[in-house]
């Protein structure tokens, strides 16, 4: 195709661009040439991508081979998705999205002169080569780009709804928030069950078979993953469900909460001494395995709510979410190109961004801003406790630290001191005074963040980065203990909640304080089991330890008077 002929076919997507994003036409058009050799580029012919823009467009896109460079500056050939569109003006139309999306490019938009457009392109670092500007102008120049980008005299004519210009804010993210309706599971699972059951059966589902004579070691936390591990010795009468075990079979299990969770095998051990053999197995939840498995290639970047963020990371799969309290007791977030990686990934930023909770049910996802509450329950070493390990930590403790945000458009990297766009914040811990170290403060590493554009948002950040109060994590060994008397005062406990722990020694109390359940690590087969219990729990401030001193005291002055009352 000629040089004129491409560039007319570039024209009218170009002053779509100029219309709806403010972005001169003559600039888009210009960049359109240079970066597709006039539409010769490989991109350019199989998918109208004139400006190697990867991921999907409504779902569609090419492989192509580039070169990528990790962490260590190595270089090699890989196959990306790059998005395919259906026609130029597409294309063209992502760009002045991506202009109006992004801080950096604001001199970008409004700029009604060609020559400081192109150069606020270069500046605000779209290209490398340093004559990027100047190759921008001589072709604008050369062929009189300049002529379309008056366009006061084009009708407002609406989008074409067919054609989505902008397809991350539209509706590429459909809705994954439950409606009511299970994903069905193995119908040769049994219906009616009066105990804890495990299951086994192949990955087409034909084969279930129920595994008896095994001792379960789960793990559950807040963050929604799941895991259990198990040994099993091969016997005559276990044949069948042991040759099953094997990696990508799937385990059904009746958790505590949740009855019949689908786990894939992930792991197998076997082992033989003599003519004895073993299986050692590890399952993990499909909540794992499914979400590390499913890519989002598409990016958002904007203020998104929890659903929008949880449409996004959930898309591609069969997962849902319930959101446990009114959404807007969730905050928002600003988030620069969110998605590009495995939906774990993404769910593990959700849960930071957003201060989340999770709990799963097979393929639904139950969201909370913190979950559980607090249960009359006491853990105490004088009858259910019969062992405690207590870990304080203060090496990570900081009481001040500066939060930098997006650099200012005017900022150059040969500046000796940047420009950003709001002034570096130092946040100081309101109650710093009481945790200096030898009169001096803890700092903590500087928060260094490109898609922080407010003030507001830096101070939050950092109000989440300094933290001067020593971590205490309590580990706990439970025995079940059935007591008539206290069945009628304690409610069962799980995690999330909170309940009272009180270490008794002869010497005083070792410790005593309301803690909250983390992660609880258990038989589910066994509902009489003792589990292992971890807490988590953060000293609010010095009078919390002093407070906690006294209570000392005055236990072991209990002790000694009860000694001296016996004697």
């Amino acid at each position: 195709m000629a040089a004129a002929d491409f560039i007319k076919s570039l024209v009218p997507g170009a002053q779509k661009v100029r219309k709806k994003y403010n972005v001169l036409a003559s600039l888009v058009i210009a960049q359109g040439c240079l970066e597709s050799g006039f539409g010769t580029s490989g991109l350019s012919k199989q998918a109208f991508n004139l400006f190697g823009i990867k991921g999907t467009y409504n779902g569609k896109y090419v492989l192509m081979w580039t070169s990528e460079q990790d962490k260590y500056g190595n270089v090699e050939r890989v196959q990306a998705k790059f998005r395919k569109y259906p026609s130029y003006a597409e294309s063209l139309a992502d760009l002045g999205s991506l202009y109006n999306r992004l801080f950096r490019y604001k001199a970008v938009v409004g700029e009604t002169d060609y020559k400081k457009a192109c150069r606020a392109v270069q500046k605000a670092g779209y290209a490398t080569d340093i004559n990027y500007a100047n190759k921008l102008i001589t072709m604008i120049e050369q062929y009189k780009l300049m002529q379309y980008d008056d366009t006061s005299e084009l009708p407002n004519e609406p989008d074409d709804p067919e054609s989505p210009e902008n397809p991350e804010e539209e509706s590429s993210f459909p809705s994954k928030e439950y409606a009511g309706n299970d994903i069905p599971l193995n119908k040769k699972l049994p219906s009616d069950v009066d105990f804890p059951q495990l299951h086994v059966s192949t990955k087409d589902g034909n084969d279930v078979v129920e595994v008896t004579g095994v001792i379960v070691d789960l793990t559950d936390d807040t963050t929604g993953k799941k895991s259990f591990t198990f040994t099993i010795t091969k016997t005559e009468s276990n044949a069948t469900e042991f040759d099953l075990l094997v990696n990508d079979n799937i385990l059904y299990i009746d958790e505590r909460r949740f009855k019949q969770q689908k786990y894939y095998i992930t792991d197998v051990d076997l082992k033989q001494a003599k003519n004895v053999l073993t299986k050692t197995i590890t399952a993990n939840h499909i909540f794992t395995v499914l979400l590390a498995e499913n890519r989002v290639d598409d990016t958002v970047t904007k203020k998104l709510t929890v659903k929008e963020a949880f449409d996004i990371a959930l898309k591609g799969t069969d997962f849902s979410y319930v959101l446990e309290e009114p959404e807007s007791k969730f905050a928002t977030a600003e988030e620069e190109n969110f998605g590009d990686k495995n939906s774990t990934e993404l769910i593990d930023q959700l849960i930071n961004d957003y201060e989340l909770e999770l709990d799963v049910d097979n393929y639904k996802i139950h969201v909370y801003k913190k979950m559980g509450k607090e249960i009359p329950f006491t853990f105490d070493s004088r009858y259910n406790m019969p062992g405690i390990s207590i870990k304080t930590n203060s090496q990570n403790c900081s009481t001040r630290a500066w939060g930098y945000g997006a650099m200012s458009k005017d900022s150059k990297s040969t500046d000796k001191k940047p420009k950003y766009v709001f002034e570096p914040i130092l946040y100081i811990h309101p109650e710093e005074k009481k945790f200096l170290r030898e009169g001096k403060p803890k700092w903590a590493d500087p928060i260094r963040d490109e898609t922080i554009k407010k003030s507001g948002s830096m101070v939050s950040a950092l109000k989440k980065h300094v933290n001067p109060y020593p971590e205490t994590v309590v580990s706990v060994d439970y025995q079940y203990v059935y007591e008539p008397k206290l069945l009628k005062i304690e409610k069962p406990f799980w995690k999330g909640d909170t309940v009272h722990i009180l270490a008794d020694t002869a010497d005083g109390t070792t410790y005593e304080d309301d803690v909250r359940l983390l992660t609880i690590q258990y038989n589910p087969l066994n509902p009489y089991s003792s589990p292992k219990l971890t807490f988590a729990n953060f000293r609010k401030d010095i009078q919390d330890i002093a407070v906690n001193q006294a209570k000392k005291l005055r236990e072991q002055k209990r002790y000694i008077d009860q000694i001296l009352t016996a004697l």
